[in-house]
C-alpha cells in the first residue's frame, strides 16, 4: 500500500468515524428529550393522585376550606408554581403550602424550601398570614423524611391508593414562613 493509498484510507476511516459519532449524538439527544418527557409526565401523575389525598388531609387534618391547585404567580419578571395551596381563613389566617414530588432528594428540599420562602413575594395577598410547608412524595429515601422534620415541613407519602402525613415525632415543631 502506497503512502498515497495509505492517507485516503485513513482519511475516509475518520469521516466514517465522525459521521457515526454524529449519528449517536442525535440519537443520544433524542434519548434524553423522550425521557425528560417522561419524566414529566410522571410528575403530572404523581400530582394528579397526589391533589384528592392531599386536599383531605387539609380539609380534615388542618381545616383548610380553600384550595388552589397550580398556582402559577407571575410577579414582574419571576414566575413560579404552587402545586397545592390550602388556606384555612379566618380568626386562624394560616396557609399551607404542598409541593408534590415523586421522588424527593435533596435537591428536591432545597428547592422546596426555597419556594416557601419566597411564598409571599408571590401571593401578598396572604401576607400577615401564618405559612406551614407540607411535601408529599412518592419515593423518600434514607435519611431524608428525618432531615425534612428537622426543618419543620410536614411530609406525606404514597401508601396504597392515596397519601398519608407522616405522624410527625413528639418533638416535632412545625416551621411557620412569615414576611421578613
Amino acid at each position: 500500500m502506497t503512502d498515497e493509498e495509505l492517507k485516503s484510507l485513513i482519511a475516509t476511516l475518520a469521516k466514517q468515524t465522525e459521521a457515526a459519532q454524529e449519528r449517536t449524538e442525535e440519537t443520544l439527544r433524542q434519548v434524553t428529550k423522550q425521557l425528560g418527557g417522561l419524566g414529566n409526565k410522571f410528575g403530572s401523575f404523581t400530582e394528579g393522585l397526589a391533589f384528592e389525598s392531599m386536599e383531605k388531609i387539609l380539609r380534615t387534618r388542618f381545616r383548610a376550606d380553600n384550595f388552589a391547585r397550580r398556582a402559577k404567580p407571575a410577579k414582574g419578571g419571576f414566575a413560579q408554581e404552587y402545586d397545592l395551596i390550602g388556606v384555612r381563613n379566618g380568626r386562624h389566617g394560616e396557609v399551607f403550602c404542598v409541593e408534590i414530588k415523586s421522588e424527593l432528594n435533596a435537591d428536591g428540599l432545597k428547592k422546596s424550601l426555597k419556594k416557601f420562602q419566597e411564598f409571599f413575594d408571590c401571593f401578598p395577598q396572604y401576607r400577615g398570614m401564618k405559612l406551614y410547608g407540607i411535601i408529599s412524595a412518592v419515593d423518600v429515601r434514607g435519611a431524608l423524611a428525618d432531615r425534612v422534620m428537622h426543618e419543620g415541613i410536614y411530609l406525606a407519602t404514597a401508601s396504597d391508593e392515596n397519601f398519608k402525613l407522616v405522624k410527625p415525632p413528639g418533638s416535632f415543631k412545625p416551621r411557620v414562613f412569615t414576611v421578613k
